[in-house]
Order: structure tokens, then C-alpha cells, then sequence
């Protein structure tokens, strides 16, 4: 525990210092959090339920700002772990004794460091970042590196590289772990902006494995991509805007493919190969903002071969066209609106080239709040997505994903002089079809969710309790599931307010077909201990027991797992 010592004395100094004035102004947090993880689990050899943490584990976090003066600011986020594991085991490339280099500690992904100074329109962008350019170029993954940004007057200058991920080795297991190359990414946008006027900047971004890093399966290929794109964003006076990118990709599938003439080549940024992939990707969106009502349009093409390591999940081979709107309506005798409305409905077409069954997808959302008068309000949400191909010679049955979800939440308020009252009831329904492309056989899942809840407060006790109930049903081919959750919480200050105590208790009974009912148990407790203005001790306990009923074997087998989480926390 030597080792912990050191951390605790800091956020010591830390809460001593933060007293004091200083020409450095400091903001921000920090911590220390112990993390103790237990399960038994009955009969015993039984391996029915693995564990779903680390046994131990110890975490830091420190996150401050620092200002000197008026244009320089340097903000901070380090959050990091003492032992390199998660739920598959030691990280990637660790010795059997599990220590870490320094490379590996702080590109650990279960590690957080990052590093960025600004003095004026200048700043560095060191350690993990998550930066997004555009909506085509990059922006969904985090990058572990050095960059900057340049925002002189209008002109816009970034640039970063790194690394995204580490080179993992295949492994058998259990568990089994493909792998993955190390992937090395770099971006560059230029550009001029002024804020609520315009935005124009070119962004190229690339990301290239390193077939050198690590030895994943077979199956897993070295890749390279790089995407360029053209980001015009006009806003005019009255609300009114105009949105549109454009974007071109080049991807490489395999890096260890032969080089061809046939295909595309950037350089020095690419060298076309035999699986190298050219295509586009475009949005356009135009309409109007106000205070009360907007509206809008918006199209977007994603070509079958546009694939960008900056968004590596992104649906390709698809056009989406939508009309979104949001208005305020029914004024109340205050001059307050009553009523906000916000809505989408459009369509999305799928495989586009023609490789396969062309299908199209209605899209639609709704939400609708309305607040009737001060007792009585009415939230009402619908989403649609789904997609139908008719029948063709290649798929006799055509193709049919249609999800409709819709739900319906009224809340009833009502108070006397002593305390007041919620009362909140919500159903929602959910239902997706999905047809078999070689029987025809239409499956379809029904889901039913009824919830009620409701919450008193005393005007005159220090205490917060709050009840709920839910009634959750599944109803699929050979399986139908139903859940009974009943949970109690109740939370009270002590110690003139420096202790906030809370408890929960919950129980659900779940039933599977016709098989005995299962029965789960969870109790949990926080206590939070503000020791000072600015340091606080919090520490969550909770226990989970679950016993199954007869559908496996052995019959009635269950597990008790255990958490204690306790730290402290610093704020500055």
C-alpha cells in the first residue's frame, strides 16, 4: 500500500494549496478509487457465470486547469489504472509477471493521458485526443499523439498523428482473441471560419496498419485508407444556413496485395493495389433556426467503397434523405409554451450498386412533450426504421427489417404544505419483423415495457425516498421472457449535511418458457463524506445475487458477486 501513499499526499497538497492565492489560477479534479470485485458462485466447479471485472484494482484520476494570466491555459486529463488487465486478462504484449513499460502504461487503452496548452490561437494537442474534423473525414476514434491547432483571426490550421491502436497478437484462449495490426493515423485540416458566419476547410486523413506490430489471425488483414474532403458551411442572417461536404476515399483491404495500375493511386500519401477501393460520400443539408420553429432538409450519399479509418464503422452503399422540423406551440395564459414538438421522417435506400437486393428504409421519429396545467404532463415518442426489398430472381422472398418503437409517458404532480408529489407511468412497445431471405418465414419480436414510479419529498424531513415497479415481456420464436422488478430507495443526510446516505433494494422475478421462475436480489449503499468544502470521500457498496430457476443444468445454480468502490475526490 506504500505505493498508494504518495497520490493520497498530493490530493492533501493539492486541497492546501487551492486555498491559497496565487497567480496561477487552478481548476478542476482529482482522485484516488480503489475498486474490490468478488463472486462465488454454486455448486461449486460450477462455470456457468464468469467474473465481470478485475478482483482488484486501483484507479487515478487527475484533471485540472491551469490558467496563467489571461491567454495562456493548460488543461490536464490523466486517468490511469495500477494494473493493466480487463475482463479478457493482461493487456496485450505484457511479460507473465504483468509489468508494464512506459509505452505500454500510457497507450494502455484502459489509460486516459492528455496534455493541451493554449496561449491565444495556438495550441498543442499532446496524448489521447479524440478530434473530429468533419462529418466524412475523422472524428470516431481516439488517437493516442502530438498535434496542433492554429485559429489566427479566420484561418483554421490543425494537424495530429498517432497511434489508434496497439498491436495484439492472436490468441486460442478462452477467450479468443483475433488481434489486431498497430494502426498508425495522421490528419490535416486548412481552412477559414468565423463563428455564426461561415466554414471552409479541406481535411485529408489517413490510418495505415503496421504489419510489423503483432502476428492476429489469418483472418485478420493489414489495411490503409486515406479520405479527403471539402467542408462549405454558409449561415445567413434570420436563421437561415446551408450545410455540405464532399468526400473522397481511397482503401486499401489488404496492404499485403499486389500493387496494380489499375487502381488509384495518391502519391506519396498511397499506392494502389489489387484490393484498393475508390469512392465518394456527400451531405447537403439547408433550413431555418428560430427561437420557436425550426425546419429543415437534409441528404446524405455514402458510396458502396467509401470506407474511412476515421469512422471505421460507418454504413456504406446507402442514400438518406430527411425533413426534421422543431416548434414551440400552445401558449398558456402566462404567455409560456405548453407544447414542444421535435420530428424527422425521410427514407434510406441500401445497396445502391446493385450487389445485392436494392431495399429501402422508412425513417421516422417523434417526441412530443405537452404540459397540460401544473398537475398533468404527456411525453409521447415514436421510432420507425426498416427497410423492404421486393422479390427478385436472386431472393425469391425479397427482404423485410422493419423496428417500430413507440412509447407514452404521463406524470402527475400534485403538493400540500408538507411535502409534494410524482407519480409517473410509461409504456413502451417495441416490435421488429425480419423475413428469412431462404424460407420466407417472417420472425417477429414483441417487446413490452410498463414502468411506474413514484417519488415524495418532504418539506419538512430530511429524508428522499422513491419507489418504482416495471414489468418488462419478450416475446420471440420458442422463447418468451418475463421480468417483475420491484425496487425501494431511500437517501438521508447525516452529520449536519457532510454525509449523504443512500440505499437501494431491488428484486426482480424473471420467468423463461415454462421453466421454474429465476430470482435475483440486489442491495447497494452509498455513502458520500464531503471531509472538507472541496474534498469528499465516497464510497458504493453493492451486493448481486442471482439464482436460476430449471432451464440450466445444475438446476438451481446461482452466484453471489460483490463490489466495494471507495476513494477520494478532490475539487479545486
Amino acid at each position: 500500500m506504500k505505493k498508494y501513499f504518495v497520490p493520497i499526499l498530493m490530493l492533501a497538497s493539492l486541497a492546501s494549496s487551492a486555498q491559497t492565492k496565487s497567480p496561477v489560477k487552478v481548476s478542476g479534479t482529482a482522485g484516488i478509487t480503489y475498486e474490490g470485485y468478488g463472486l462465488t458462485r454454486r455448486p461449486s466447479g460450477w462455470t456457468g457465470y464468469g467474473p465481470r471485472r478485475p478482483w482488484n484494482q486501483v484507479r487515478f484520476n487527475f484533471a485540472p486547469t491551469f490558467q496563467f494570466g489571461k491567454n495562456f491555459t493548460l488543461p490536464v486529463n490523466f486517468n490511469f489504472a495500477a494494473f493493466p488487465t480487463n475482463f479478457a486478462g493482461p493487456y496485450s504484449g505484457l511479460g507473465a509477471s504483468g509489468k508494464q513499460s512506459f509505452k505500454q502504461f500510457i497507450t494502455n487503452p484502459m489509460n486516459n493521458f492528455s496534455l493541451n496548452p493554449k496561449y491565444k490561437w495556438a495550441e498543442v494537442q499532446l496524448g489521447t485526443q479524440y478530434l473530429k474534423y468533419s462529418d466524412l473525414s475523422t472524428g470516431d476514434v481516439g488517437i493516442f499523439g502530438a498535434g496542433f491547432s492554429l485559429s489566427p483571426k479566420s484561418i483554421r490550421i490543425k494537424f495530429f498523428t498517432g497511434v489508434s491502436q496497439q498491436g495484439i497478437n492472436y490468441a486460442a484462449g478462452p477467450p479468443v482473441i483475433n488481434g489486431a495490426y498497430k494502426r498508425n493515423h495522421w490528419m490535416f485540416q486548412l481552412g477559414t471560419e468565423k463563428e455564426g458566419q461561415y466554414l471552409f476547410a479541406f481535411n485529408i486523413a489517413k490510418g495505415k496498419d503496421k504489419i510489423s506490430s503483432a502476428t492476429p489471425a489469418i483472418s485478420v488483414r493489414p489495411q490503409e485508407g486515406l479520405t479527403m474532403s471539402f467542408v462549405a458551411n454558409v449561415f445567413a442572417e434570420k436563421g437561415w444556413y446551408v450545410k455540405m461536404e464532399g468526400a473522397q476515399s481511397v482503401f486499401t483491404k489488404d496492404q499485403a496485395s499486389s500493387t496494380s495500375s489499375a487502381t488509384k493511386s495518391l502519391k506519396p500519401f498511397i499506392t494502389g493495389r489489387l484490393s484498393t477501393i475508390t469512392d465518394y460520400a456527400g451531405q447537403l443539408a439547408v433550413g431555418k433556426k428560430s427561437t420557436n420553429f425550426d425546419i429543415g432538409a437534409s441528404v446524405k450519399y455514402i458510396g458502396a467503397g467509401f470506407q474511412t479509418t476515421g469512422y471505421p464503422y460507418l454504413q456504406p452503399d446507402r442514400l438518406d434523405y430527411t425533413l426534421d422540423t422543431r416548434f414551440n406551440a400552445w401558449k398558456s395564459k402566462e404567455g409560456n409554451f405548453k407544447m414542444n414538438v421535435i420530428a424527422s421522417v425521410g427514407q434510406r435506400v441500401n445497396n445502391l450498386s446493385g450487389t445485392a437486393a436494392r431495399a429501402k428504409q422508412f425513417l421516422g421519429s417523434l417526441n412530443w412533450f405537452t404540459q397540460f396545467n401544473d398537475h398533468w404532463s404527456l411525453n409521447v415518442n415514436y421510432n420507425n426504421f426498416g427497410f423492404n426489398a421486393p422479390p427478385s430472381a436472386g431472393n425469391p422472398f425479397g427482404i423485410k427489417n422493419v423496428s417500430n418503437d413507440f412509447g407514452v409517458n404521463p406524470v402527475y404532480t400534485w403538493s400540500n404544505t408538507k411535502m409534494s408529489h410524482m407519480l409517473g407511468m410509461s409504456y413502451n412497445y417495441s416490435k421488429y419483423d425480419e423475413r428469412n431471405g431462404s424460407t420466407g418465414v417472417i420472425t417477429t419480436n414483441n417487446t413490452h415495457t410498463a414502468l411506474f414510479t413514484y417519488v415524495p419529498v418532504y418539506f419538512t424531513k430530511d429524508i428522499s425516498p422513491d419507489f418504482s415497479a416495471m414489468y418488462f415481456y419478450n416475446d420471440v420464436p420458442l422463447a418468451k421472457l418475463s421480468l417483475l422488478t420491484i425496487c425501494a430507495g431511500l437517501s438521508k443526510p447525516v452529520a449536519k449535511n457532510k454525509i449523504k446516505l443512500r440505499g437501494q433494494l431491488q428484486y426482480t422475478l424473471g420467468k423463461l418458457n415454462s421453466f421454474t421462475p429465476n430470482n435475483n436480489l440486489i442491495a447497494s449503499c452509498s455513502i458520500d463524506w464531503m471531509l472538507t468544502k472541496k474534498l469528499s470521500w465516497n464510497t458504493y457498496l453493492t451486493t448481486n445475487y442471482f439464482k436460476y430457476g430449471n432451464e440450466i443444468i445444475p438446476n438451481g445454480a446461482n452466484y453471489l458477486e460483490s463490489t466495494c468502490r471507495t476513494g477520494l475526490q478532490l475539487k479545486f
